[in-house]
């Protein structure tokens, strides 16, 4: 018998264990009155994630790909409203992590016909699943994005999940957590007008008077921010872990080649764990090489903060694409500064020896560029400073709490903060220098206000797709998390219809 119930369509894609993560959510979910279907990129993730079965009732778009075979010569006539854009994400990974595209140019698709292929999936799926929203995490990747696309045109919305910046707390953007900061200033607006309850101002307060010991969950041990920063080797691959997800790979190439072969975002995942170890080993040569260019004490004098990024990350390639390289970002932004102002830049903890030797180089020799190394209390470099540029990072919103100005790059969820300026060119950064320097301490209340805002946009709870799962907890609090703040968005939606 067919549920009446409103169906909400979770994305599946290549992310280690986002499958299995979605199929525990499910029941959750179903608790709280929805129906759940399913959109996969590829079949890879039965194999490497779960049982080797597909999903009963659920889209796969390599599927779809394969039943439209051989493409007409007219496919690619009329317009579509997706392009090359959507592909950058995938494209800065591979390019970033030296991976060979996985589509041949002899192979039964292109990369050119993929953007169309993908507005005629999400268009097929939406029209049979009829969803009252999409889940997933941020859209960081072409095929989430394509999911927003059709969303938008049809006007529902794009639920992801993130851990959020205040430990112990997670974020549901309704927008795939693209131009946050929107939604943000309405939070905030409220705060200043006393309409936000008493509790958020209290998790604001505890936050700004623990900001310097305060760590995201995304960062604690054991999460992918935390794994990300080791540069050991037997750590990462001498594992019975690593060795199942090796064999698991294998299985996935050597059974199925036709799905392997429409595998867009990924190929062949032996050799995407190859590209994985290369780019590990040569880090881990490559460190001793590059430690001496790390300065470690505190500096001196007056100087801007620049964090730099792990790359590549959805909060670069998607929220700043126009910014993801770094090198260029930090010489534009060293030769605006005034004499007697030196431009400081604090290694990321996951991203150490990760850039080519040439980079520490090139940034050792700027004149009033000082590389620190990534184990400087990042806080109290931002004390220090006059000010934090950075492109969309953790420590923007944690300089902004604050009170110090921030220049950010690109797409920020914190960009409502009074003292935070938001530029998406270069040309901009001028001006935006000229504001940071000459910037005056806001009242404190008013960074509470905001503090508080972004409590209330957040909730309790915790999210990540392996640590979260067989955690009843913490699924729960996340299903009830999406069924509350969804209902509360339909039920919006139905009056403004109605009027």
């Amino acid at each position: 018998m067919q549920s009446n119930n409103a169906t909400i369509l979770c994305l599946v894609n290549a992310a280690a264990y986002s499958r299995a993560y979605f199929e525990q959510l499910r029941p959750h979910l179903l608790a709280q009155g929805f129906d759940v279907a399913f959109a996969l990129d590829s079949h890879l993730s039965d194999v490497m994630y779960s049982n080797g079965k597909p999903l009963e009732d659920a889209d796969y778009f390599t599927d779809f790909c394969r039943a439209r075979l051989p493409l007409p010569a007219s496919f690619h006539e009329g317009d579509t409203s997706l392009g090359w854009k959507v592909l950058f994400s995938d494209f800065d990974r591979f390019l970033t992590m030296r991976i060979p595209p996985p589509l041949k140019p002899t192979g039964a698709i292109l990369f050119e016909d993929v953007p169309r292929l993908l507005e005629e999936f999400f268009r097929n799926v939406f029209d049979r699943v009829r969803p009252v929203a999409v889940l997933y995490e941020q859209a960081s990747n072409s095929f989430a994005l394509a999911a927003n696309s059709e969303a938008v045109r049809r006007q529902l919305p794009f639920c992801s999940i993130a851990p959020s910046r205040l430990p112990g707390r997670i974020e549901l953007s309704m927008t795939g957590a693209l131009r946050d900061h929107i939604a943000l200033k309405v939070h905030f607006h409220r705060a200043l007008e006393g309409l936000i309850d008493a509790a958020h101002w209290t998790i604001a307060q505890q936050y700004v008077d623990s900001i310097e010991t305060a760590i995201p969950d995304y960062m604690k041990p054991g999460q992918a921010g935390a794994l990300l920063a080791s540069v050991s080797l037997m750590s990462k691959y001498a594992n019975i872990d690593k060795i199942r997800h090796l064999l698991r790979a294998w299985r996935y190439a050597r059974q199925l080649r036709g799905d392997l072969a429409l595998a867009y975002q990924h190929g062949d995942p032996v050799k995407l764990s190859f590209a994985y170890f290369v780019r590990s080993l040569a880090r881990r040569a490559r460190l001793p090489l590059v430690r001496h260019r790390y300065r470690t004490g505190i500096p001196s004098g007056r100087f801007l903060l620049y964090p730099l990024h792990y790359h590549p990350e959805a909060s670069t390639s998607v929220l700043a694409p126009d910014f993801v390289d770094e090198l260029h970002v930090i010489r534009s932004i060293a030769f605006r500064l005034p004499t007697g102002l030196r431009l400081v830049v604090k290694e990321h903890p996951s991203a150490v020896a990760l850039q080519p030797r040439e980079f520490y180089r090139q940034l050792s020799n700027m004149p009033n560029v000082e590389l620190v190394a990534a184990d400087l209390p990042a806080k109290l470099l931002a004390r220090r400073s006059e000010g934090v540029v950075c492109v969309t990072s953790t420590l923007g919103f944690e300089a902004a709490v604050m009170n110090k100005p921030v220049v950010c790059l690109g797409d920020v969820l914190y960009g409502y903060f009074p003292n935070v300026r938001m530029i998406t060119h270069l040309g901009e950064l001028d001006e935006a220098i000229r504001w940071a320097l000459d910037y005056a301490p806001l009242p404190p209340h008013t960074l509470l206000a905001a503090t508080a805002a972004y409590a209330e946009f957040t909730a309790p709870g915790k999210f990540d797709f392996r640590a979260s799962l067989g955690d009843a907890e913490a699924l729960g609090s996340v299903a009830n998390l999406v069924a509350v703040r969804l209902r509360e968005h339909l039920s919006l939606t139905s009056s403004v219809d109605a009027a």
